[in-house]
């Protein structure tokens, strides 16, 4: 292994968390819009964790809409992982949102944990399912909460692929 290629794998290495487990990934999905379908478990909370996570994926290049918020007969509705087996759902979502991927966020009781499943809005196929944990016994803020499940959905955005595709030596076609 060339050595630069062993300093991109410890790097890698380094930035994932011990806090998040992924249960499964679909590498090849990448978004560029996420819906969010609001929080289940979050006591009155979840519009401060969505607008958070907006606020941090926006950061990460990705776009977050709230379906409650959405200009769409969805606005104040109940999503729910079950009523999205309805392909007429899918389609209202990418109409009123430009969505690519369709995010449930699931928070334990007590905060001690977040669930995260991604579907894709064309396919309805789950593209992540992951669960993130909370640097103490449970998520002290919204913030903090906002802050894992953003750590999880930012390896989505389609901007860090291009980033990462970019900064890629091996990518390089030499010239003779």
């Amino acid at each position: 292994m060339r050595p630069l290629g062993a300093l991109v794998l410890i790097a890698l290495a380094s930035c994932s968390s011990d806090r998040v487990e992924t249960y499964s990934r679909a590498a090849s999905f990448r978004a560029k819009t996420l819906a969010v379908a609001g929080v289940r478990g979050a006591k009155g909370k979840s519009a401060e964790i969505v607008r958070a996570l907006a606020v941090r994926l926006g950061n990460a290049g990705l776009r977050c809409v709230d379906i409650e918020e959405a200009d769409s007969v969805l606005a104040g509705s109940a999503v729910s992982l079950e009523a999205v087996a309805n392909p007429r759902l899918l389609a209202e979502v990418r109409r009123a949102t430009e969505a690519e991927g369709l995010v449930f966020l699931s928070l334990e009781s007590s905060w001690r944990s977040i669930e995260i499943v991604v579907l894709d809005v064309r396919t309805g196929e789950a593209v992540l399912k992951a669960e993130g944990r909370p640097r103490g016994e449970s998520f002290a803020s919204a913030d903090e909460a906002a802050s894992i499940a953003a750590e999880i959905l930012g390896g989505l955005s389609s901007q860090r692929r291009k980033s990462a595709r970019a900064a890629d030596p091996a990518d390089e076609i030499p010239v003779p």
